[in-house]
């Protein structure tokens, strides 16, 4: 049997003329998966991700993260390992923020 998992992911930035950064607002995730597969292990009423969906979403991001390597590496746009280094920088730098999280419709 063949399935398969889609993760949506929208940042929210805002930009003010002279700053050199722009600042994140906000972000959304949503996950949905085939129909061939029961939906409820993956999500809840809400449609938001169960334990097993989260764990989903995060393979599934992580993936994503990973082809995107490949692919940045393969046209000469960013050195592999450079850019894990950025995503654990990242991923550093997100966890001291203070984190909100909300229900979400895309």
């Amino acid at each position: 049997m063949k399935f398969s998992f889609e993760a949506k992911c929208v940042i929210q930035l805002e930009h003010e003329k002279g700053m050199q950064t722009s600042k994140h607002l906000q972000t959304k995730f949503n996950l949905d998966c085939s129909t061939n597969l029961d939906r409820s292990k993956y999500l809840d009423s809400e449609n938001l991700p169960t334990k097993v969906g989260c764990k989903t979403l995060t393979n599934v991001f992580v993936q994503g993260l990973i082809g995107n390597i490949h692919h940045g590496q393969e046209k000469g746009f960013w050195n592999d390992a450079e850019h894990i280094r950025y995503i654990i920088s990242e991923l550093e730098r997100g966890f001291v923020a203070i984190a909100n999280t909300d229900k979400s419709t895309f």
